[in-house]
């Protein structure tokens, strides 16, 4: 007989060999269709602001962590170059306009000299084919023929002067007169100088392209900057999304859109839930600045991590919102793997 005490020893036993294997099983099949990591990120589009052209800074109208909307003026340079050099472009382009109206003006004066020219040419034609027929019957003089004759020659040869200035007026233009009065190379390249003036002098005021929180200024009033140099970023946080570096050896199993939770070391306990949207198809190591020469020297295999970018199923809740650059815990539930290895131009979203 087992004494009492014995057998509530191994009825314990018992209860924790149970246990052992029901946790064991559990932590077993947990292992099989869940692959977590630690090493993940959140990352957002971060859009650099910068200017087209080189100025004196008037105003900053932002600061850094500041909320800004599309639209929203950021900087302003100082603009009076850019006015100066706008208004001697609208002069040299209403100089254009005038000299293009006075072309036409030649063009139609010599339009009217070659159709008073080919009355006359006209006119001594027939006088001279006259003159030819009564000479012919010795109706009239020699002397009068030859003076016919002359001012043939004299009309044909001004109406010859004046097709010429005709054709040289044109040309003026830039050929025929087809098209619209001012669609000529001399009004339309200072019309264009007109346009990038009215560019330039607009470009004077920064506005920001997207909305989202200002970081990284660098610019305040007074400064000289160039053409591309950084004033700013902006933060986009309304389409983040993150970047898991799994193991290789994870990732046996996981698919393009399988499930995802997610919790971010800055708000403890609380689950988001995502989703992969693709898988890298090269490893972290493949695109570093110095990628591994694993064909030289000694040889040790390192396990490879390879970039899933995951994406949020809802935005982040007002109270917990997520920053750029935050280290979060991810969890891929693998049990559905029927879906894709790798992202294919159909599923685009």
């Amino acid at each position: 007989m087992f004494s009492k005490k014995r057998i509530f020893i191994i009825s314990i036993l018992i209860l924790i060999s149970i246990g052992a294997i029901f946790f064991g099983i559990k932590w077993w099949t947990y292992r099989k269709y869940f692959v977590t990591t630690d090493n993940a990120y959140v990352k957002g589009d971060i859009i650099y602001i910068s200017s087209r052209i080189p100025g004196t800074v008037n105003e900053v109208l932002v600061d850094n962590n500041w909320h800004v909307l599309p639209g929203q003026t950021l900087v302003k340079l100082d603009p009076n170059d850019y006015a100066v050099k706008l208004r001697e472009m609208e002069m040299g382009l209403r100089l254009a306009v005038e000299e293009v109206d006075q072309r036409y003006a030649a063009v139609e004066t010599a339009q009217a000299r070659v159709k008073l020219a080919k009355s006359q040419y006209d006119q001594a034609k027939l006088d001279l084919e006259r003159a030819k027929a009564l000479y012919d019957k010795g109706v009239v003089s020699r002397e009068i023929y030859d003076r016919a004759d002359t001012d043939y020659k004299v009309a044909e040869s001004q109406l010859n002067v004046a097709l010429k200035e005709l054709e040289h007026a044109k040309a003026a233009l830039g050929g025929e007169l087809d098209g619209a009065r001012y669609e000529r190379a001399i009004v339309q390249k200072p019309l264009t100088q007109k346009q990038e003036a009215e560019l330039n002098l607009s470009y004077t005021t920064i506005k920001s392209p997207v909305e989202g929180f200002v970081t990284r200024k660098t610019v305040e009033i007074g400064h000289r900057i160039q053409v591309s140099q950084p004033l700013m970023a902006i933060v986009k946080l309304d389409g983040i999304w993150i970047e898991a570096n799994y193991k290789e050896t994870q990732l046996t199993h996981v698919r393009v859109g399988q499930p995802v939770e997610i919790e971010a070391d800055i708000y403890p306990g609380y689950i988001y839930k995502g989703r992969v949207h693709s898988i890298s198809s090269g490893t972290g190591a493949a695109f570093s600045l110095l990628p591994p020469e694993n064909a030289t020297g000694n040889w040790v295999k390192v396990v490879q991590r390879v970039p899933v970018k995951i994406v949020l199923e809802e935005p982040p809740p007002p109270d917990k919102p997520l920053r750029v650059g935050l280290s979060l815990s991810t969890t891929i539930d693998t049990h559905r793997r029927d879906g894709l290895l790798l992202l294919s131009p159909a599923n685009h979203q």
